[in-house]
This record gives structure tokens, C-alpha cells and sequence, in this order.
């Protein structure tokens, strides 16, 4: 941790060392580090508590270090919205680092947005004796003439949509996104976005090869609203976010009607801890059911190696990494990291540029050089 930390400021000297500039006193550390007492288990359903780390059994010396990097790392222009670390239920430490956002601040998501989508999709599974893991994707969109149509393309299920192995042409990961062989550009500039998906080719047998693809997502929102004739976003309201006290978000709706399922929906960093929060406890939230826990215990499962990222596989729309947490990722550094071992939640949001390894692998790495510290 030390070594890393030298690391950084040296880097910093190099690049400010032409200008003389202040120490950021807007964020010190005293302002990261949460107070009052654990007063036992509650649901923060209409807000959260904080409390002292030393409360529940963190090192607070760790966490100070962590804000400082993060000073450091905005001094060399690492875009850190924000940073949240809940533990057994308790805010220990938050810090807003844009003055833009504010703890009541919306702020987008990107592919968060897909965890929120597979967790709707276990709820109405569960409910729906018609519906499973195996139905086939193109049996929900009989009003379509799908081109490119094949047995493969017909033996899609749900399973394949959520662990992004549909077998689909689909190249997202595969180039930046301002690149116009970019699947994802073609996509969104389509006139209807869940036909373009099912139109794909298949380049591999469904279920086989792990291929990023946010189109799928949205078909799955096509899917939900099929199944509940109900707009994804007034489901996800009704069923997802009153629950968990959510009154205040955002999400956009495509131009054929589909709440988008991939990418869009905008939420508060405290918000989306409680979307973390309530996969922690195993989809129960203040004595009631939302999400069926074996629906959760799959969704974190590591069913598929995901392409270009070492260590970490896919789950049912969430990352899950070697060391048993699972994250919902979304573009520019968006991650709510649920740690079941430690009773932890982490929420990140950030502005990063696309392509910077540096930024993009920061939250994860902040986690595990500070954060688990702590708990040891």
C-alpha cells in the first residue's frame, strides 16, 4: 500500500511539477470518515445511519489513506465522483469529490443498469409459472420476421441472454466505443433496437463464448414488458424501488417505448448502495421477499470467463470476481461492489475517460488496497 502510494505521488511531482498549485482542501479526510455508534440491525429504507469504522470493526487509518490517493489521483485529472462504503448496514465513509454531485445528486449509472434489469427478471420469473431460465428468446417476439434465422438463433434462452453468451455477432469490447465498428453505435442509431438485436447472425453456438452485448439487455427489457404488460421503469418502480425507499431517479425510455434495459438509468450513490445492500442480504429487504434468494445465489455465480478482463467471470448480468464478490459495472467507473465475506458494500461513481487502464481499474483496486485492509 505504501509502495503504490509512492508511486502515485511521484507521478504527481512529474506532472505539477511546472505549477505550483494548493492542497485541495475542499475534501479532507476528517469529512470522509463517518461518526455515531452501532445501534444494531435496522433497514435503511428512509435513509441510511452512519457510524464510526471502529464501530464495526474497520481500521479508520486505511480509509483516511484511501481518501488521500483519491486526492492524489484528481491532482493527475482521475475523474472520482464519489466514493461509499457501507458496512453491516452503517455508513462508515462517503465522500462527494465533483461539485457537481452532492449526496443527494443523480447520477448515471451506465451498465449498473443491467444488474437492475436481471434482478426484475428473477422477481417476475418467480411469479410466472410459464416463464423459466430456459425459454427461448425469439418465442417472445412472434410479431417479428427475424432475419438470419438458424437452430442455434432458436435455442437462445433467457440463461444465454443474462450470461452474455447468446452466440450473436456482437463486437462492444472489442473496439472503443467512438470506433464505428462499434456493434453498440449501429445499435443505438437503429430505428428499433430490440429487432436489430434479434436480426444478429450467430457467430458460435448459444451458451459457449462470452461476448459483451448491451442490445441484449434491452431485449430483455422488451422481454419484462412482454411478460407484465408494464414499462420496465414503472415495473422496476414498483416492484424494486418503492420498496427500498427509491423515490428519486431517472429512466429513459427508447424511441418504440422499451425502457432501456443496458445502459441509462441515473440514481444517488446512496441509492445505488441500496440496490448492493439488498443482493448482500440475499434479495430480503425489512421482512419481505423482493428478490428470491436463489435467483441471487445464481446471478453471483461465476457461469462464463468474461473476454479482456483478467479474473473475473459473468454472472446473471453482474461481475463476479475469484474472491467471491460481485459487482454491478458501468461505464466511466460506475460499481457497486457487494462483498457477502464482509458485509460490505462499496459504491463508486466517476467520469473516467474510456481507455485510461489506470482509471478504469481504480475502484477495484482502491477495494482491495484499503478497504479489505481495514477489516484485517
Amino acid at each position: 500500500m505504501k509502495a503504490i502510494k509512492a508511486i502515485l505521488l511521484f507521478i504527481l511531482v512529474l506532472f505539477i511539477s511546472c505549477e505550483k498549485e494548493p492542497d485541495d482542501q475542499r475534501f479532507p479526510s476528517g469529512d470522509f470518515i463517518a461518526s455515531g455508534s452501532f445501534s444494531g440491525d435496522y433497514w435503511p429504507t428512509d435513509g441510511w445511519r452512519t457510524c464510526a469504522p471502529e464501530e464495526v470493526g474497520m481500521n479508520p487509518d486505511y480509509l483516511i489513506e484511501l481518501n488521500e490517493e483519491v486526492l492524489i489521483l484528481k491532482k493527475l485529472h482521475v475523474d472520482i465522483h464519489s466514493v461509499l462504503i457501507v458496512r453491516k448496514g452503517y455508513i462508515v465513509a462517503e465522500q462527494y469529490y465533483n461539485d457537481a454531485y452532492k449526496a443527494d445528486s443523480l447520477h448515471r449509472i451506465y451498465s449498473c443498469t443491467k444488474s437492475l434489469i436481471s434482478a426484475l427478471l428473477g422477481m417476475v420469473i418467480d411469479k410466472d409459472d410459464d416463464v423459466g431460465l430456459d425459454s427461448k428468446m425469439i418465442d417472445f417476439f412472434p410479431e417479428y420476421e427475424i432475419e438470419n434465422m438458424s437452430q442455434d438463433k432458436a435455442d437462445i434462452t433467457l440463461e444465454d441472454m443474462l450470461t452474455m453468451s447468446a452466440g450473436l455477432e456482437w463486437n462492444e469490447l472489442d473496439f472503443p466505443y467512438s470506433d464505428e465498428r462499434n456493434t453498440y453505435n449501429a445499435w443505438a442509431s437503429s430505428e428499433d433496437g430490440v429487432k436489430f438485436v434479434l436480426d444478429r447472425p450467430m457467430v458460435a453456438p448459444p451458451g459457449e463464448v462470452y461476448s459483451y452485448n448491451t442490445g441484449i439487455s434491452q431485449v430483455l427489457s422488451a422481454i419484462l414488458q412482454h411478460l407484465t404488460g408494464t414499462r420496465t421503469d414503472s415495473l422496476g418502480a414498483k416492484e424494486l424501488f418503492d420498496p427500498l425507499g427509491i423515490d428519486r431517479y431517472k429512466w429513459p425510455v427508447d424511441r418504440n417505448g422499451v425502457a432501456y434495459g443496458g445502459s441509462g438509468v441515473w440514481m444517488t450513490s446512496r441509492d445505488m448502495a441500496k440496490f448492493g445492500y439488498l443482493f448482500l442480504k440475499e434479495g430480503l429487504w425489512d421482512g419481505i421477499r423482493l428478490v428470491p434468494s436463489e435467483w441471487v445465489e445464481r446471478s453471483r455465480q461465476p457461469h462464463i470467463m468474461r473476454k479482456f478482463i483478467p479474473d473475473y467471470y459473468y454472472g446473471y448480468h453482474w461481475w463476479v470476481g475469484e474472491d467471491h464478490s460481485f459487482s454491478a459495472v458501468g461505464f466511466g467507473g460506475q460499481w457497486i461492489t457487494v462483498i457477502p465475506e464482509h458485509e460490505l458494500v462499496v459504491v463508486f461513481t466517476n467520469g473516467f475517460a474510456e481507455g485510461n487502464e489506470l482509471q478504469l481499474s481504480t475502484p477495484e483496486r482502491l477495494v482491495h488496497t484499503y478497504i479489505i485492509p481495514a477489516l484485517e
